[in-house]
């Protein structure tokens, strides 16, 4: 039972950052982890916090630790809205890309739309 738990609380925290189909193509066995590569037209994003190193110097490490937190979540929940796929944290910058892992018709929309909601 304390690994069925575990196993929930990570895939819990796993969604958050990954969309839910993907998330539900891997546990149906529909995705898989290979070596093959798959050559693909995908849209990036890479977005960070203008003057971020600025404000830095501006306010208490807590009030900057809860603006990154508040904001990477935020932009997390619009990527994932728009079918998008978080791929990295770089300090206050994030990556993210459509039409991968899984096929998006559209992806450039997608990911358009979701840097004018950001």
């Amino acid at each position: 039972e304390l690994s069925f738990i575990s196993l929930e609380r990570g895939l819990r925290a796993f969604v958050k950052y990954v969309p839910r189909d993907v998330v539900r193509m891997m546990l149906a066995g529909e995705m898989e982890s290979t070596n093959v590569m798959v050559r693909r037209v995908v849209s990036i994003l890479f977005m960070d916090i203008a003057g971020f190193s600025t404000l830095c110097e501006k306010i208490l490490s807590d009030q900057l630790m809860r603006l990154t937190q508040d904001y990477l979540q935020a932009m997390c929940e619009i990527i994932v809205r728009s079918r998008g796929t978080l791929d990295k944290f770089i300090g206050d910058c994030i990556m993210a890309l459509w039409n991968a892992p899984r096929q998006l018709k559209h992806h450039e929309r997608a990911a358009v739309g979701a840097a004018l909601d950001m």
